[in-house]
């Protein structure tokens, strides 16, 4: 059986482009399969990380503290607040406020991962960028926010830090790998 190769040009014409087609499909499809393991490994990275650092069992106030050294690593200056509890106004949970380039940041650091941030936390953030003479608010979480909330900080401006940017954070960091040490507070 011998076996012509098309000699009729319009066969021709056609079997390249499809041959460049399924050549082209194979690429992307390799790619995403690559990409979803880069994902995964970056998770695992991620929770490897926070695992080290014991960031979901941390208390709050030593979380507070590793988001403000976090921050100054990266350039901002913090500034703590200070609650009184017999004063006309309500704690509104602003743990403190940054500033860099001119621009000032109303903070809540909130360790909490149980299940994902409810808006409420996002007005709590926009109510204490007012009351605190702030251009902007920005929550920073170990968890997530639900959806509900993430519209809400997109709509209005607030930044928001969720668990995969503070991984981010904390193993880009130029010291991040200390950031619990140096008179950290008890975990």
């Amino acid at each position: 059986m011998t076996i012509n190769p098309p000699t009729d040009p319009a066969a021709l014409c056609l079997g390249a482009p499809i041959l460049l087609l399924f050549a082209f499909l194979v690429y992307v499809a390799l790619a995403f399969v690559k990409d979803q393991g880069d994902a995964q490994r970056r998770r695992a990275d991620l929770d490897q990380t926070m695992a080290e650092l014991r960031v979901d069992q941390m208390s709050q106030l030593a979380f507070r503290w590793l988001v403000a050294r976090l921050m100054e690593q990266q350039g901002y200056q913090v500034t703590w607040l200070t609650f009184d509890p017999d004063g006309p106004e309500p704690d509104l949970g602003t743990d403190f406020v940054v500033s860099k380039d001119g621009k000032r940041y109303a903070v809540l650091a909130i360790r909490y991962s149980q299940r994902p941030l409810s808006p409420g936390t996002i007005r709590r953030a926009l109510a204490n960028r007012a009351r605190y003479g702030c251009d902007a608010a920005m929550v920073v979480t170990n968890g997530t926010l639900s959806g509900e909330a993430r519209r809400l900080a997109q709509a209005s401006g607030c930044a928001v830090i969720e668990r995969p940017t503070l991984g981010v954070w904390i193993t880009t960091g130029q010291q991040a790998g200390r950031a619990l040490e140096d008179g950290s507070p008890a975990l």
